[in-house]
């Protein structure tokens, strides 16, 4: 997968460092969905952390940033949820075969 870009003028340091595990991740042939849960997670507590610090106009920018990032690891998140059902229904399918012939 391409890189993502997660960071924007507004990203504090401790992000960053966070975002770029996440695209280290999205680097990975096999991603671990758990992986990347605890990613998105331990994200989401800077994210909110930091918006607790802010107030007014540093408060908005922030927010419409982090927006558009939500957006793209959402989109992400999706990719591989369907990557996780195509391979399911895959071994369901297998799993059949194998009972048909034995």
């Amino acid at each position: 997968m391409k890189k993502i870009i997660l960071d924007h003028p507004f990203t504090p340091v401790n992000l960053r460092l966070i975002n770029q595990e996440l695209n280290q991740f999205f680097l990975l042939e096999e991603p671990d969905e758990k992986l990347f849960l605890d990613l998105a997670n331990r994200r989401d507590s800077v994210v909110q952390s930091h918006l607790a610090t802010l107030d007014g106009k540093d408060k908005k920018h922030f927010s419409q940033a982090e927006l558009e990032v939500n957006g793209t690891l959402v989109a992400y998140a999706n990719k591989l949820f369907k990557a996780s059902l195509n391979q399911l229904s895959g071994l369901i399918r297998g799993r059949k075969a194998v009972k048909k012939y034995t």
